[in-house]
């Protein structure tokens, strides 16, 4: 009577293994990275909405409310015209913010970038 091996050898199973590792050594770092960018670009859109938002009260001369924190752990300035709005993300992103507050972006809007 011949027996039929069933499953997988040892060899095969390693080198399923290792196709995953590599294939996740590969993920991580762009995961990683894709966070970093993700946190960073949601602080300078909160920021940009807050610069432009202060803008147009300082414009009808009234005084700008406090930001509201959410995607920034820091959101300060824009009390005055020429008054720079500084922001920095929340981790894990690490670069600064600062939108100009001079109205010298595209149509009176404040102009931001990162430091």
């Amino acid at each position: 009577m011949v027996r039929r091996a069933r499953g997988f050898t040892l060899i095969e199973l390693m080198i399923v293994v290792a196709i995953i590792a590599i294939l996740a050594a590969i993920a991580l770092p762009a995961y990683s990275n894709y966070r970093i960018r993700a946190a960073e670009t949601a602080c300078l859109s909160e920021a940009k909405a807050y610069a432009n938002d202060a803008l147009v009260q300082l414009y009808q001369e009234e005084t700008p409310a406090a930001p509201t924190l959410g995607a920034c752990a820091t959101l300060s300035g824009g009390s005055a015209i020429g008054d720079d709005v500084a922001a920095t993300p929340r981790t894990p992103g690490s670069r600064a913010i600062t939108c100009a507050m001079d109205s010298t972006g595209s149509h009176g809007q404040a102009s931001c970038r990162y430091n």
